[in-house]
This record gives C-alpha cells, sequence and structure tokens, in this order.
C-alpha cells in the first residue's frame, strides 16, 4: 500500500490508472490530442501502431488494418497532415506483407516501418530480407524496431527465446546487406539492460544492449544505425546521467534520437512535458536539441 498515496495523483495506482485511460480512449486521435497537449505546437508526431495478432495471445481488440486505417485518415486530414509522421506495422507473417507495406506508402502516406520482432520472428525473417527490406532501402523508408527484452512477448515461445528475437546483434548482417537502410533500435536496449549496465559488473562473455548498440556506432561500420531513447529515460534518475555521459562522444550523439514512447509510459511516475523539460535542463540545448529535432530528421528524410 506504500504506493497508494492519498491527495496525489502521482502513486502508482493513479499511473496504471492513467495508463488504463489511455489504452481504452475510444480513437487513435483521443490518444494524439492528449498526446499533443503535452508538447509545444508544431511538434511532429511519429505515430506506431502495434500488430499483435500473431502473438499467440488470442483475438486482438483492434487490427492491425484498422489502426492503418485510422492513422492513414489523420495523417491525410488538414488538422494533422504537418505535424503526423504515420509508420506501419509489418509483421513477415502476415500474408502480402510486401503488398500492404507499398499500398500503405504509396496511397496513404506512410513514411516509415515499425517491427516488433519479441512478438516471435527475428528481423532476418525470409519476407523481410528479401521483399520489405529491398524495398524500403530502395525507397528511403526508414525501419525502427523494437530492441528490448521487456514489453510484449509472444505466447508461443519461451520468454528468452522471443527476447534473443530483439537482440542488436541481429542487425548487423541486416545492415551488412542493406548499408543504405536507416536503422532505429528503439529504447537503447531497454530499461532492464541500462540496469544491467549500471548495476552490474562488466561481463565480456555477456555484453549488456546498450553495450552492444554504442560498440555498433562506434564502430562506424554502420554509419546508418540509429538508436533511441523511449520508454527507457522514464527511469530519469536512474538512466539521465549516463545517457549525458553517452552523448559527449560525438558518434554516439549523431546517433541517438528523442522518444517517448506514449502511451506505455503513461503508467510511469513522469508526464511526457515533464519529461521533456527535465531532460532538456539535464542535457543542456545543444544536446537536446540535437538528438529531439536534428538527428530524427536524418533519420526520416
Amino acid at each position: 500500500m506504500k504506493v497508494i498515496i492519498p491527495w496525489t495523483k502521482n502513486d502508482k495506482m493513479h499511473r496504471y490508472s492513467a495508463f488504463i485511460k489511455a489504452a481504452y480512449r475510444e480513437t487513435q486521435e483521443d490518444n494524439l490530442l492528449n498526446l499533443m497537449g503535452y508538447y509545444p505546437q508544431k511538434t511532429k508526431f511519429i505515430i506506431l501502431p502495434m500488430d499483435m495478432a500473431y502473438m499467440g495471445a488470442g483475438e486482438v481488440e483492434e487490427d492491425i488494418d484498422q489502426q492503418h486505417k485510422e492513422l492513414a485518415k489523420l495523417a491525410k486530414s488538414e488538422i494533422y497532415k504537418d505535424i503526423l509522421i504515420p509508420f506501419a506495422h509489418i509483421d513477415p507473417r502476415r500474408p502480402l506483407a510486401l503488398d500492404r507495406l507499398k499500398s500503405l506508402i504509396e496511397e496513404n502516406g506512410f513514411k516509415g516501418v515499425k517491427i516488433y520482432p519479441t512478438l516471435g520472428y527475428r528481423p532476418d525473417h525470409p519476407i523481410l530480407m528479401e521483399y520489405i527490406y529491398p524495398y524500403m532501402s530502395e525507397n528511403n523508408i526508414p525501419l525502427l524496431a523494437h530492441c528490448s527484452p521487456g514489453s510484449v512477448n509472444s505466447k508461443k515461445y519461451k520468454k528468452e527465446v522471443a527476447h534473443s528475437f530483439a537482440d542488436p546483434d541481429n542487425y548487423k548482417e541486416i545492415m551488412e546487406v542493406f548499408p543504405k537502410l536507416k536503422v532505429c533500435l528503439a529504447h537503447f536496449g531497454g530499461i532492464s539492460e541500462w540496469k544491467r549496465h549500471l548495476d552490474e559488473p562488466r561481463d565480456i562473455s555477456y555484453p549488456t544492449w546498450v553495450k552492444k548498440i554504442v560498440d555498433m556506432i562506434q564502430s562506424r561500420n554502420y554509419p546508418n544505425l540509429y538508436t533511441d531513447i523511449s520508454y527507457t529515460i522514464f527511469n530519469f534518475q536512474e538512466n539521465s546521467s549516463y545517457l549525458k555521459i553517452l552523448l559527449q562522444d560525438k558518434e554516439i550523439l549523431s546517433h541517438v534520437l528523442f522518444g517517448s514512447d506514449f502511451y506505455m509510459v503513461e503508467s510511469e511516475k513522469y508526464s511526457e512535458k515533464r519529461l521533456s523539460t527535465e531532460l532538456r535542463v539535464k542535457l543542456g540545448e545543444e544536446l537536446f536539441w540535437t538528438i529531439a529535432s536534428h538527428n530524427p530528421r536524418k533519420f526520416l528524410y
């Protein structure tokens, strides 16, 4: 009961209530309007839908086709067309994956692709390697890949196996085969890997995902590799100082993107506005705007 504090809206129960409220808002537009309220006017937002139909957890509430349809409508509207950047969620197990992607990109204004390997597939799945990545590389379409052992996992595999699908090492061959493909490994390895990196002794035989991503960027072998700090940075007290240290390296600085992971972070103690404000103060103007504005433009365009 420690976390239930009278007269406050920041205890754990209130935060989970906010998360549930976000999950059950009637439309994606409702969530978008709520998110916009935390940021300055004219802020642009990358919107990432979720295709959970193949994870083995039963029938989904809202199919990915409906999510894509709603996003396409919002992206074409006069109100949102200049601020909304929709990404398509592509699961290689879904039939006609390439045809779906082409329609979303060429007819509906989608700007990128999201994959979520812990839902039950490797990022070098044959459909991705033979059809999706070649199309993306040829058309300068960026890829955002879930890269954290936490969050949502396939029910068809043991948790450790599902986690292994998101390992940063899996992307080395992909970027070697498709050197022009822009890849963002979301969450910078994830909260649990940051905790392991900061709290445990270095283990050369079992490097953290943070270490793997940093090494890949610093190697300069993957010039189109990026990572973002979404969700991970909401452990602000634990992770913001080390983030600032990492960003002193110019190579790392030029490949990190700001992100929040709304509405997943509705259960965290920081609001979107408070988090971005405190991070801006922590990093200073130059570092903050590099990861919040300059680098995202490079990644997207």
